[in-house]
């Protein structure tokens, strides 16, 4: 079976997190190679860039630099041993999927543009949305799509 995994997903496997190790049990569940939109990319590295300068409540960077480093080092090393590669689409027909997913949805859903270019992704070839986060898990299936929801770490069993 193959999936498609949101970039919250993604983000587990590259930056610790307390459910990485679930996102990481599920991730083995699907054939390799995962793959990914110019979408997740984009919003992946730009998530864990923030984290460095985002602080926590006791002033500490949310992502240390060396930990930004190591997560990225593996995501490029993953994308040249083939471990994750690029959905090949053309992106013209992924804006038509979501204008369409918009016209039928958005008038009675809340979702966001990203979660509707994230689900317009089902449309080359995945059996499964696999994602982190709720509202998008709650509006793949309303969209027509089965959705594979990884908890939050209190969640996970």
């Amino acid at each position: 079976m193959r999936a498609y995994f949101d970039s919250g997903f993604l983000f587990k496997l590259y930056w610790p997190e307390p459910n990485s190790p679930a996102a990481f049990a599920l991730l083995q569940k699907y054939e390799p190679p995962a793959l990914l939109s110019r979408l997740n990319e984009i919003e992946i590295l730009h998530v864990a860039r923030r984290k460095t300068w985002l602080r926590d409540a006791s002033g500490q960077p949310l992502l240390a630099l060396a930990q930004y480093q190591a997560g990225l080092a593996l995501f490029e090393q993953h994308l040249h041993s083939s471990q994750l590669g690029f959905l090949e689409v053309d992106y013209d027909e992924v804006f038509d999927a979501v204008a369409e997913l918009s016209r039928k949805h958005g008038l009675t859903q809340q979702v966001r543009t990203a979660d509707l270019l994230h689900v317009a992704m089902m449309e080359f070839g995945f059996d499964h949305f696999v994602t982190a986060d709720h509202q998008q898990h709650q509006f793949a299936p309303a969209a027509g799509y089965t959705s594979v929801f990884l908890p939050p770490s209190s969640e996970v069993r």
